[in-house]
């Protein structure tokens, strides 16, 4: 898989930028933001491992883990000038730093979709052709997290590329994320007024630098 499988980042005007992805966290849908580092390390053919941050509300929590590589299916073969398409199952476990407050341990399972060209046969690429596509979601990370210092507090944890794989009641949007008002909170009213992308002058060499006081 190219390494851009395990890293985040997120679209806008066309271009690709090193940020957080969104989830959900617990029962009354928190958002939570996960940021992956780009440099995860293949320790053997199906397992990498991975560092990165969570942050809910204000509070950032550092983890490292591994995703292992389950299962990936040739789903189908398109016509002859288009790539063929492949899902991606795997299992993760992310460990939140223990003295960090707030932390706990998440676990679950991602599935991805991906394709492969001609040019690049031995190589899955992450399939982002549709990207700004209504209903586009990839990379999903699907599981649960439990609190380090409570282990029977477990809540349900959700996160990826744009739209999640579950929606409950809480996205009630038709074609692009939408919160339903019974979940709102300043996190989620940031996310829907774009108050996140506070974009400036893309800088050589940081790609980080086009936002603003990045918490990751």
């Amino acid at each position: 898989m190219e390494p851009t499988f395990l890293k985040t980042y997120s679209y806008w005007n066309g271009n690709a930028y090193d940020t957080p992805v969104n989830g959900v966290l617990g029962n009354d849908f928190r958002r939570i933001e996960v940021y992956f580092y780009p440099d995860a390390v293949k320790s053997d053919s199906v397992t990498y491992l991975v560092k990165g941050r969570t942050k809910v509300k204000k509070n950032v929590c550092d983890f490292a883990g591994e995703v292992r590589i389950k299962k990936i299916y040739h789903v189908y073969e398109r016509d002859i000038d288009s790539p063929d398409c492949y899902v991606i199952i795997a299992d993760y476990t992310l460990k939140e730093d223990a003295t960090q407050k707030g932390s706990g341990e998440f676990r679950g399972v991602m599935g991805a979709y991906g394709y492969v060209t001609k040019d690049a046969p031995g190589v899955i690429q992450v399939d982002n052709i549709d990207q700004d596509g209504d209903g586009y979601m990839n990379r999903s990370y699907v599981g649960t997290w439990r609190s380090y210092k409570n282990p029977a507090v477990v809540k349900r944890c959700m996160w990826g590329d744009n739209r999640l794989p579950f929606r409950f009641d809480f996205d009630i949007g038709a074609g692009e994320i939408r919160v339903n008002p019974q979940y709102a909170s300043p996190e989620w009213d940031n996310f829907m007024q774009c108050k996140d992308l506070d974009i400036v002058k893309l800088e050589s060499g940081d790609s980080r630098a086009t936002y603003k006081n990045p918490w990751w």
